[in-house]
């Protein structure tokens, strides 16, 4: 198996994996750029929450707009400023949903984190890491995320889950705090309910591949934009 199936390979095992709980290298088209040194994370802004995870890194989020899924630590998040997590994957969600609040089932708002540990001895690039792929290998990639996209949703019908792809917006490397994670925007459907609009970022970092993906509904997106643009600019690996 060639590094760049290798790459789209993985990438699309976390998608499986996004779909389930809702490379070994690409080869770049020129030589990584040196490393950039990590940004040090921002002061916690009042009124947020700072979820450490021990080994991986921290992310912040207001406690008045979502709040941490989970039996475990979900009753204290508000009262602490900071939760440290022993693992990585967590899922934040509008306030009330916990307590299933009536209120709560109008809105709809996710923010979720996982990662991918590769195999000993497979590496990827340092989230620090610049690179660059052609249009056409990007273009390459969307179509089989897609494709897998599909086939899940189809997969998912089988559970009499009726969601549906919706429109595949982009995919592009985007800058975020000096790392360089490859970002697909989509646009997802339930059943007749209001159209989902989905940014899933993936950062690779030595021998893991982080997940971070942001979702609401297209109708929402004004209201949570500003909020899901600072919780990603408070997001650090280590």
């Amino acid at each position: 198996m060639n590094g760049k199936t290798r790459w789209y390979s993985i990438l699309l095992i976390g998608l499986v994996l996004l779909l389930a709980s809702s490379v070994v290298g690409c080869a770049p088209t020129s030589a990584p750029a040196p490393s950039a040194t990590p940004e040090l994370a921002p002061e916690i802004e009042d009124g947020w929450i700072r979820i450490k995870i021990e080994g991986v890194g921290s992310i912040d989020y207001p406690s008045n707009f979502l709040e941490l899924q989970s039996q475990e630590y979900r009753d204290i998040g508000a009262e602490h400023y900071q939760i440290v997590l022993g693992k990585s994957d967590f899922i934040l969600q509008q306030v009330g949903l916990n307590d299933l609040l009536p209120s709560a089932f109008d809105e709809y708002r996710r923010v979720m984190f996982w990662t991918s540990y590769l195999n000993p001895g497979e590496e990827v690039f340092r989230a620090n890491e610049k690179y660059t792929m052609s249009q056409e290998e990007l273009a390459e990639l969307e179509n089989q995320l897609v494709d897998r996209l599909l086939q899940e949703f189809e997969i998912l019908k089988t559970m009499e889950s009726g969601n549906k792809l919706v429109e595949s917006v982009s995919l592009e490397i985007k800058e975020v705090n000096v790392m360089f994670p490859i970002v697909h925007t989509y646009k997802r459907q339930l059943n007749d309910n209001p159209v989902v609009l989905v940014e899933a970022y993936m950062f690779q970092n030595y021998d893991k591949i982080h997940y971070l993906t942001f979702s609401c509904r297209v109708v929402d997106e004004a209201e949570c934009r500003d909020i899901y643009d600072e919780i990603l600019d408070s997001f650090r690996l280590q």
